[in-house]
């Protein structure tokens, strides 16, 4: 997913760059270029906290800016779609795609564990519960979800792991093992369920997946920065301004 910025058709802009001479007019190109890109930035940064309802870190930073360079006179704006630790594995386009193009959501490791060991049906996923647990971006509690997938034994995701509830007496102190069980209608499941105490509640249902509408307009907000010819213009005439006062400072 990427959008670019260049100056193209602004021939009389680029052309007034040509007072600095030698290598100094593609300097101070892309220079400009890449002050519109941060720029673009901002404003993807801006679509984002008002279309999503309180995004995590990880979502409000999922936009990368490949800088132009003298040699390369275009910048860009990509969605990170390399994987990344801090997002437990899941790329960024991973989860902005269906908010750009709209469609289903994609699965997460949780959802994958659950359904490698039977437990959540093929075609479903998973979402919160009434007795869930809710951090401040209103997504299901880390350390919930881990007592759960350790409780059910899917938290051993990788050989060598291990994470999983077990017989042990210190285990069974902690007493998730015991505590999560599939809930079902019938013979049909539709969730994991959570019993302390005397009381049952529902920690997470089992959903068709989730579809989404186009929300974010990535595309759009980077094509109205990078088509503003006025915006580009004064940043070229600001990278002028200051390639001048540098050359004169020599």
């Amino acid at each position: 997913m990427r959008g670019s910025i260049s100056a193209k058709d602004l021939d009389d802009a680029v052309a007034s760059l040509q007072v600095l001479g030698g290598d100094l007019p593609n300097k101070a190109l892309a220079d400009a270029l890449n002050h519109t890109a941060n720029q673009a930035n901002r404003a993807l940064v801006d679509e984002i906290d008002e279309v999503f309802d309180n995004p995590t870190s990880f979502t409000r930073n999922a936009v990368r800016v490949f800088h132009a360079k003298p040699n390369n006179l275009e910048a860009s704006l990509w969605v990170k779609d390399e994987k990344d630790g801090a997002s437990k594995g899941a790329a960024p386009e991973d989860w902005v795609a269906p908010q750009v193009f709209g469609g289903p959501r994609v699965d997460k490791a949780s959802e994958r564990n659950l359904r490698s060991k039977g437990i959540l049906p093929a075609g479903k996923f998973l979402v919160p519960g009434a007795g869930a647990k809710l951090d401040k971006f209103g997504n299901m509690s880390r350390g919930q979800m881990i007592q759960i997938l350790s409780g059910l034994g899917a938290l051993e995701y990788k050989a060598g792991f291990k994470g999983n509830a077990t017989d042990s007496a210190r285990s069974i102190r902690k007493g998730h093992q015991r505590a999560y069980f599939v809930m079902k209608r019938g013979s049909v499941p539709i969730g994991i369920g959570e019993r302390r105490d005397g009381t049952m509640v529902m920690v997470l249902a089992f959903v068709s997946q989730p579809q989404y509408s186009v929300r974010f307009k990535f595309h759009d907000v980077v094509r109205a920065i990078a088509e503003d010819d006025s915006r580009l213009e004064a940043n070229i005439e600001q990278a002028l301004a200051k390639a001048l006062q540098a050359k004169g400072g020599r």
